[in-house]
């Protein structure tokens, strides 16, 4: 068994969903975002750390909404996100201990992160693989060009849409992370910053119910998901 740490980011605001206030505290049948989300890691040996990332200040309200009612059989740690996610996750990966030798990091904005991506995942950590859960596009994919005109199309064959957890050997995050501050890179996962130093990801299968809330309709679609589960209004458990 390969002993992980898990990095949530919650620290984003949810503008885009029309929220007043940070989009994993916005309820999701009954329940704020970021439960669900923690709720879908509960079960597996391998997660021994687990800590969250919220905005700056933040640390009381997220502990008193979400972490106190949950009352998870293990510690939560929360921790004050950067100005940009690739320094909320670098606060995260430092707030681990040293009991880790793998991270996981993944979306609090992905609550509907099935246990069977999860132990996938996993599975492929033991093997000892940086590994992210990607999916094929079905959709045609253009480059835009100039104001609203099409540039040209892309191979749509050579492209995935990736999602989260992604999971990599903690070391070998710290040093992308490393490496792309001392080099003002700014990736858009930690897959991106693995890759911008020349290390191997791979990528297993993803699930397209693992949506990434962004916008209102997306939380439409996810309560329908949780109802398909056979979740109700205010029913949350492990």
């Amino acid at each position: 068994m390969t002993e992980s740490g898990l990095v949530i980011v919650a620290a984003g605001r949810g503008d885009r969903l029309g929220a007043t206030e940070e989009k994993a505290l916005v309820p999701l049948l009954g329940h704020p975002i970021l439960a669900w989300t923690l709720l879908a890691f509960q079960g597996f040996d391998e997660i021994v750390e687990w800590v969250v990332v919220v905005p700056p200040g933040r640390e009381g309200a997220f502990r008193e909404r979400v972490i106190d009612p949950l009352n998870l059989p293990h510690e939560v740690r929360l921790v004050a996100g950067g100005a940009r996610r690739q320094d909320s996750v670098a606060n995260g990966i430092a707030a681990l201990g040293e009991r880790p030798h793998w991270v996981l990091v993944h979306d609090a904005a992905r609550p509907l992160v099935g246990k069977a991506l999860i132990r996938a995942i996993l599975d492929t950590v033991d093997a000892g693989e940086s590994v992210v859960p990607a999916l094929p596009l079905r959709d045609s994919v253009v480059r835009r060009g100039y104001d609203q005109w099409i540039k040209e199309y892309e191979a749509r064959e050579e492209l995935l849409a990736v999602q989260t957890p992604q999971a990599f050997h903690r070391p070998v995050l710290e040093y992308a992370h490393e490496q792309a501050r001392e080099q003002g890179y700014a990736g858009t996962d930690e897959a991106s910053l693995l890759v911008h130093v020349n290390h191997p990801v791979s990528w297993i299968e993803g699930d397209p119910e693992n949506l990434k809330i962004t916008h209102p309709g997306d939380l439409v679609v996810a309560e329908a998901i949780l109802r398909g589960r056979g979740f109700r209004a205010d029913e949350a458990t492990a």
